[in-house]
């Protein structure tokens, strides 16, 4: 399918150091700082893209794109059947290619572009960020809340990811992050919400389908989850293998008033504004909470490695666990664990 689409509503999936794919701004992208004069951060990438095996026969260095720009005119011969590819995801449309022509189309000024519509699977899948997690967070009119169990990825998140918040009122905070969803709602997403016991669910659902080319909304498929927890989840029990655990009142609380802030930068999927800061636990804080979540679901096996790879100040995590739950460990436990 052909469609005419806003050229802003298209944005390029360019790898990083690690090979994983990062939605990104077209104005961020190297392809089209080169054609605005800034020609090393094309370089860069040319290298990596090389470097990672990915820089396919014909892939343009900075100096032969920038020649190719002087002549070339989209859909005109010898390109008149050459449209560039794009799959829609949610409001926007990933670049299935053509990151080059839809450059030189918008530095020359234009606001739409041709393009044919792809009906499948990306092959390489990365980060999603059709939600900008930044935004929310930086102007989020909540303090008493930490992001637990990260797994260093945010603010960057994968289709159906979710983020999970231990916080002092999930009430409030589910209002304060309604406040900043109404954007979505209007751009045609379903915001579904979920009342689980002892947590809220907040479930982001756009249009379209994933980058598996899986329906959002089939089957349960989401783009992001809200997690919110006030409360003790450890006394529930599930079909799998859970070991109810016990915490202390002020348990919750006192993590979060431990809390540290965090800074980081914007994702490239959105307008450079800098850096933003983020609640997350201190550093004894977050390995306790994951090993009591490992306790209670051992299945969860992330979890106790994540601990045996980070944890260096044993005596306040011994000190920790044994003051406020229902577990009971020593030194000599933790010098097992973490062999």
């Amino acid at each position: 399918m052909i469609r005419e689409i806003e050229i802003d509503k298209i944005y390029f999936r360019l790898f990083d150091e690690n090979g994983k794919d990062h939605p990104t701004k077209i104005e961020n992208s190297p392809v089209y700082n080169a054609i605005c004069g800034n020609t090393e951060p094309y370089r860069k990438y040319h290298e990596l893209m090389v470097r990672l095996g990915r820089a396919k026969a014909g892939y343009m260095s900075p100096e032969d794109f920038l020649e190719f720009e002087k002549t070339f005119n989209y859909l005109e011969p010898p390109y008149e059947n050459e449209y560039v590819r794009v799959k829609q995801t949610g409001h926007l449309y990933g670049g299935w290619d053509g990151a080059h022509r839809i450059s030189c189309e918008k530095k020359r000024g234009k606001k739409t572009i041709k393009a044919f519509i792809m009906n499948g699977a990306f092959k390489h899948r990365g980060y999603s960020n059709l939600i900008d997690l930044s935004k929310i967070i930086n102007t989020l009119d909540y303090d008493d809340y930490v992001i637990i169990k990260d797994d260093n990825s945010f603010p960057n998140y994968v289709d159906d990811d979710d983020l999970d918040f231990l916080c002092k009122d999930r009430k409030v905070l589910r209002d304060k992050i309604f406040e900043q969803l109404s954007e979505y709602d209007s751009l045609g997403y379903r915001i579904v919400e979920k009342d689980k016991s002892v947590r809220h669910h907040i479930d982001i659902v756009p249009q379209g389908s994933n980058q598996k080319n899986e329906p959002y909304g089939h089957n349960n498929i989401i783009n992001f989850r809200f997690d919110l927890l006030d409360m003790s989840p450890y006394l529930q029990e599930f079909h799998h293998m859970t070991n109810k655990i016990e915490i202390s009142d002020n348990f919750f609380s006192d993590i979060i008033d431990r809390r540290v802030k965090k800074t980081f930068s914007w994702p490239v999927m959105f307008e450079d504004q800098g850096t933003f800061e983020a609640n997350f636990p201190s550093e004894t804080d977050d390995l306790v909470l994951r090993f009591i979540e490992w306790v209670w679901q051992p299945h969860k096996t992330r979890h106790i490695e994540y601990v045996k790879n980070n944890l260096t100040n044993t005596a306040d995590f011994i000190y920790i666990i044994n003051n406020n739950t229902s577990i009971e460990i020593d030194k000599n436990y933790v010098q097992e664990l973490l062999k």
